[in-house]
Order: structure tokens, then C-alpha cells, then sequence
């Protein structure tokens, strides 16, 4: 079994796996902000150095495999790479990364502000209108149904949504 671990700092035996570099990598191939090992039961298979496309905020950081892609949360963005020929995807959030929340149908990752549903060839299905704007928690990713919680007034002004789960649509 596969398993994906994030750090600030780099393990010397990845040094020498391949690599995969995602975010805005800078001239000189600077010391990236994170680094993230794919793993099996024989030991690391190959790494992922991760830059931050800018200033952003850090709240939470995740690695985890779903399917046959690697999600890395991090800053404003998630990075999606394919575990079968390593290329990478990169979504904007337009606000701090919040949570994944898989299913075995499709991915949600939530925002500070927003949910997106990922399908499992990583294309982004739907955008929901804001449901918070300092932070998104799901209760339940039903088939038909998402439910959580947005922070509308911080701290603790937590107000419930129901979406739907097909189209992102506020379900009433």
C-alpha cells in the first residue's frame, strides 16, 4: 500500500528519488517550502519538492494519495500528481487551503471560502459560492448531497450548508 508523507524538511535517502516540482519553481531551483515522499511497503518510490506560487497563508498543509493521484494542499493551491506518469496539475483556491474530503466517487477540497469537486481524471467538476469566508468543514459527501459548516464570523460563527453534490448548487 501507497503512502504519502509531508514535511518542512527533507529526509537525505529521497534525496536521490525522482522528483517531481510543482508550484513556482524560481530560477536556481531555490529550497522549496515543503517536500512531500511517496511511499510503499520496499520504501520511498519518488519525491515531491513544493514551492509556494506566492505569499500566502499556511493554515493547513495535506499529502494524501486518492485513486491514483497524489493531492498536495498547501498555501492557496492543491497540486494534483499522477501517480502513473508524475505529471502535475495545479489549482488556484483563492483563498488558504482548507481539508480533503474523498470519496470513492469523486474529492472534495475545501477552502477558507469555497468547495471544489475533483473527478478522478483531476478535472474540476464544480466551484461552489462561498459557504464561509474563514473556513469550510463537510459533515457528509453524499451521492446527491454535501453538508458542513462555513465560519461567517469569526471566531465560532459557523453557519450550516447544503450543496448539491452533482452541480455545487445551494440546496434548499
Amino acid at each position: 500500500m501507497l503512502a504519502a508523507h509531508l514535511s518542512t524538511t527533507i529526509d537525505e535517502k529521497i534525496l536521490p528519488l525522482e522528483l517531481v516540482r510543482v508550484g513556482r519553481v524560481p530560477a536556481g531551483l531555490a529550497t522549496p517550502d515543503c517536500h512531500v515522499a511517496v511511499s510503499d511497503a520496499g520504501g520511498p518510490i519518488f519525491r515531491v519538492d513544493v514551492h509556494a506560487s506566492r505569499p500566502a497563508c499556511f493554515a493547513f498543509q495535506e499529502a494524501i494519495l486518492w485513486r491514483d493521484i497524489l493531492l498536495i494542499g498547501f498555501g492557496e493551491e492543491v497540486h494534483a500528481v499522477s501517480l502513473s506518469d508524475r505529471s502535475a496539475h495545479t489549482l488556484e483556491l483563492g483563498a488558504y487551503f482548507g481539508h480533503f474530503y474523498p470519496t470513492a466517487d469523486y474529492l472534495l477540497i475545501a477552502s477558507g471560502e469555497r468547495l471544489f469537486r475533483m473527478e478522478p481524471d483531476r478535472s474540476i467538476r464544480w466551484k461552489s459560492e462561498p459557504v464561509g469566508m474563514d473556513g469550510v468543514v463537510v459533515d457528509e459527501a453524499g451521492p446527491t448531497v454535501v453538508r458542513g459548516e462555513g465560519e461567517w464570523d469569526p471566531p465560532g460563527g459557523w453557519r450550516p450548508f447544503a450543496i448539491s453534490a452533482v452541480d455545487g448548487s445551494p440546496v434548499h
